[in-house]
């Protein structure tokens, strides 16, 4: 008996980085892998004639979230885009001096705060949009971690959430491909 072989189109394998946009703005070089992470939440059906025996289950909601890693970590603009409730405080120079102040936001809302995220992997020409990923209402959780250390490069894990936009008919949460079409 032969074995039996699964087709496979090297075209479609995926492999590099990508650029990270947030409300228009290049993030920067990242590091590591770009994740996103996506599932629909089910709510299990069940009759009591049938015990706890699964039935069938219904979709709930949706819950996506992005992990990235920002490299330039030194740039207080950037860092002030992925930690929105943060202050920048500027003093002009010479030299010119900025810092970031982290403060109370008891009861701030998020959606408010939340703006397109993009990746476009860059094996692929600006133009071409076939691959992004297109988050209609994203924010930086804020709940990211620094990494520092002596063998490796400075690094800011950011961990995006996603919201369901409602002003697309039907709501949407994300779009892999070309959001122009």
């Amino acid at each position: 008996m032969g074995q039996s072989q699964a087709v496979v189109t090297v075209n479609n394998f995926d492999i590099g980085p990508c650029r990270v946009t947030f409300d228009g703005v290049d993030l920067g070089g990242t590091l590591s892998n770009v994740v996103v992470n996506f599932k629909y939440e089910k709510a299990p059906l069940k009759a009591d004639q049938h015990g706890t025996s699964l039935l069938d289950e219904a979709i709930s909601g949706i819950e996506v979230t992005v992990e990235t890693e920002v490299a330039e970590v030194k740039d207080k603009d950037t860092l002030k885009k992925v930690f929105p409730n943060s202050t920048l405080v500027s003093v002009a120079g010479p030299p010119a001096q900025k810092a970031l102040d982290f403060e109370d936001q008891i009861a701030t809302r998020m959606l408010a705060n939340s703006k397109v995220l993009i990746l476009h992997p860059l094996q692929y020409a600006d133009a071409n949009l076939d691959y992004d990923w297109y988050f209609y209402k994203a924010m930086p959780s804020e709940e990211s971690s620094y990494t520092l250390g002596p063998s490796e490069q400075g690094k800011m894990k950011i961990v995006w959430k996603v919201y369901l936009d409602l002003t697309q008919t039907p709501p949407k949460m994300f779009r892999i491909g070309d959001n122009t079409i």
